[in-house]
């Protein structure tokens, strides 16, 4: 019998790996100069932690999860994304307790069962960052920053960035029943997923990429702001516009996720088909005192790392392959031969990369 890999994950093989190896080096880098520290959490959690933190509402939650039974008779499940178990790690090692905002990043494997596609894999890998412990506008823009230099770092070129406020969590209650009478009417019109997500989630429906010709003259939820959610959007602009970061608005901008508030943002590029997300996140006020933890504030991002590789390569880019030795022996006899074993190990010994 000849096993073959699992529908949706990828052999990253010796050559492939270098590539890898350079967008998770350069992302380190960045959050090296951007002062966020490397946490990495398990790849399994209890299943609640997601249904609380990524919302029961979204996609992931309802379709997406692989989760399982454990040993002990435990709901678990592979992580479907970076932020919640962060959040976790946050609030049960107290971190906190620090004084100052607390500032981390990953990288690693993410879970979800969906349909397998270019840039979408049941198992792919993301680069995060979440900083917890402000409120300020200051910081919303300081994480796109990083996001952006990232991109930068690798050699991506012609991304965009959209943003967006969502809001509170009142804002969006008020603006629910705008757009509930806008979409009413309409509703024989869209997709069987728009259907049963205004009933759950009507905000999700505008951010639908089969059913855009139906939103024309659809309510914006930035008319709806109250004057505390309009001063924060403003001053992330003001921040994006001062950093010389260009940007657009997207009023129909709100993610997948149920936990943002306030800001959402996404970073878009061609070359992966009919996707041409390749990163985003937004701010996250609340999340942290969902799941158990003290009321703190966050904001944060993830980028799939599969779908930047993607878009390097439709762009030509030069990554690295396969590194060549240093240094190269080539031994002529048997009293060669035990020579050259020997300085083979120095030369190893001492840092260069050697064969023989």
């Amino acid at each position: 019998m000849q096993f073959q890999k699992p529908k949706g994950t990828q052999d990253i093989l010796p050559g492939e790996s270098r590539r890898w190896q350079f967008v998770e080096e350069k992302a380190r880098e960045v959050c090296r100069r951007f002062l966020y520290k490397e946490i990495r959490t398990p790849v399994f959690e209890a299943t609640e932690l997601f249904r609380r933190g990524v919302g029961e509402t979204t996609d992931v939650v309802e379709k997406e999860m692989y989760t399982f039974e454990d040993k002990g008779g435990r709901s678990m499940t592979l992580r479907p994304e970076g932020t919640a178990g962060v959040v976790r790690a946050y609030a049960e090692n107290k971190l906190y307790a620090v004084p100052g905002v607390t500032k981390l990043y990953y990288i690693g494997p993410m879970f979800r069962y969906e349909r397998a596609q270019a840039g979408r894999y049941r198992q792919f890998h993301q680069f995060g960052a979440e900083a917890f412990g402000s409120d300020d506008p200051a910081l919303d823009a300081e994480v796109i920053a990083l996001g952006r230099s990232f991109y930068q770092a690798v050699g991506l070129a012609g991304f965009t960035l959209e943003i967006n406020s969502v809001g509170t969590p009142e804002v969006r209650a008020r603006f629910r029943e705008t757009l509930l009478r806008f979409l009413e009417p309409k509703k024989d019109l869209l997709c069987r997923d728009c259907r049963a997500r205004m009933e759950r989630n009507p905000l999700r429906v505008l951010d639908c990429k089969v059913d855009q010709a139906h939103f024309e003259g659809a309510p914006s939820i930035l008319d709806h702001l109250d004057d505390a959610c309009a001063r924060h959007f403003d001053k992330v602009q003001s921040h994006l516009r001062a950093m010389g970061i260009p940007f657009s608005i997207n009023p129909r901008l709100v993610r997948g996720l149920d936990y943002y508030t306030h800001t959402a943002f996404e970073f878009k590029a061609a070359g992966i088909g009919a996707i041409d997300a390749i990163g985003g996140g937004g701010r996250y006020n609340g999340l942290v005192a969902h799941i158990g933890g003290p009321d703190q504030p966050g904001v944060g991002f993830g980028i799939g790392l599969e779908r930047v590789l993607l878009v390097l390569e439709k762009q030509g880019a030069e990554l690295p392959g396969e590194a060549a030795p240093d240094l190269f022996f080539v031994a002529l006899g048997e009293a060669a031969e035990a020579r050259a074993v020997a300085l083979l190990h120095e030369a190893r010994e001492r840092g260069f990369a050697a064969e023989k």
